[in-house]
């Protein structure tokens, strides 16, 4: 299997069980992103060492700027973003952070749809016919 197909793969399954998570257990997520927001700093550091490792697999073996896929390669990019935010700036990390809150866990269930919807077009894209 070639690497792009197989880093296709990882993505619909990441976002599909991550995305159905966040979408049934917003509750969970909110109190995890509160205790990262509560570490201060070392959360910071630690939820942007996650975005970036996620995010630099993806855009390291998929390099797609055209079709379906292409949301694949802008999503692998933000999370590369995201990571380096909180790697080099962790106060702005912190705000980031503090967007879920357990006040508000339907941000949480946003971010699951989101999530869900990045799935259903890798998953129309690589079986356009059906499983």
């Amino acid at each position: 299997m070639p690497s792009q197909h197989a880093i296709e793969l990882f993505g619909l399954l990441n976002f599909t069980v991550i995305g159905l998570s966040l979408l049934f257990q917003p509750g969970q997520w909110a109190k995890f992103f509160g205790w990262l927001r509560r570490e201060g700093t070392a959360g910071a550091l630690a939820y942007g060492f996650i975005c970036l490792s996620f995010g630099s697999l993806i855009v390291s073996f998929h390099r797609v700027w055209h079709g379906l896929l292409v949301v694949l390669t802008v999503s692998g990019w933000l999370e590369v973003l995201l990571g380096v935010i909180c790697l080099l700036a962790p106060a702005a990390g912190l705000e980031i952070l503090g967007i879920p809150s357990e006040e508000r866990p339907g941000v949480c269930r946003l971010g699951g749809i989101v999530s869900l919807v990045v799935a259903a077009v890798i998953a129309v894209a690589l079986f356009p016919t059906g499983i």
